[in-house]
Formats: C-alpha cells, structure tokens, sequence
C-alpha cells in the first residue's frame, strides 16, 4: 500500500519524520506501544471493576481494587513517560494519559501513534523498494 502525498505532508507537518527517521526507530516505538496497550487494558479492566464496586456501594471492593488501579495507572504512566523520555514521542502522550486517569487517553494516544509508525515503515518500505509515491 503507497502512502500519497497527503499523508506525506501530514507527516512532514506534525513532525515526525524528526521523531521517527528510520524504520528503526519506528519498529522500536511499535514494541513500546505493546507495552503501552497490556498496561492500558489492565488499567482498564481494574478501573472498570473499581467503578462496579463504587456503584454496588462494597467498601471493601473499593479498597481493594482503589489501591490496584492507582498501582496499575502508576505503571502505565511509568511506562508511556519512560518513552517520551526516550524520544518515541512527545510529552502530549504522557499528560493525555494522566489527564484522562489512565486507559482512554493512552489508548486513544496507542491507535494514534501506531498509525503514524506504521505510516513510516510504509514510506521506508517503498523508498527501498523504488516505488513512486
């Protein structure tokens, strides 16, 4: 699939060809998101049991899974700031996340960045491969 050059100027704009120049460090930022999706649907499921407890008015419940789900959003902001420290992407990543108490803003921030990775190793690929664009 060739990339058009509506997305290639999309890419140029919000400047990614500086985050993400080669298929490399694409490949690399795809490996991270993983560890971002497993530490987001985790976080969910808890914050999705602590709300049901919250709800059904169990004290204990919500004691119990209170203190799992602040452990669990501690990870997944751990882990999506250790990546922006790192350069795979910026630090809008980290403050949607904890903005958004954790899984629907590093969700939402997963599906965007994994497009605009698998954007680049699409133009790699056909820069290697001698395709027009």
């Amino acid at each position: 699939m060739a990339i058009g050059s509506a997305q290639l100027k999309l890419i140029r704009l919000f400047g990614l060809v500086l985050r993400m120049q080669t298929s490399l460090q694409a490949k690399r930022v795809l490996r991270w998101l993983i560890l971002v999706r497993l530490a987001s649907i985790i976080d969910l499921v808890l914050l999705i049991i602590l709300l049901s407890a919250s709800f059904a008015d169990n004290e204990e419940l919500v004691h119990i899974f209170g203190l799992s789900h602040g452990i669990a959003f501690l990870i997944l902001i751990g882990v999506v700031a250790m990546g922006a420290i790192q350069n795979l992407w910026s630090w809008w990543f980290v403050i949607a996340t904890f903005i958004t108490t954790g899984p629907p803003g590093a969700l939402i921030g997963e599906i965007v960045i994994a497009r605009r990775a698998k954007t680049i190793l699409r133009y790699e690929d056909s820069k290697t491969l001698g395709l027009s664009i």
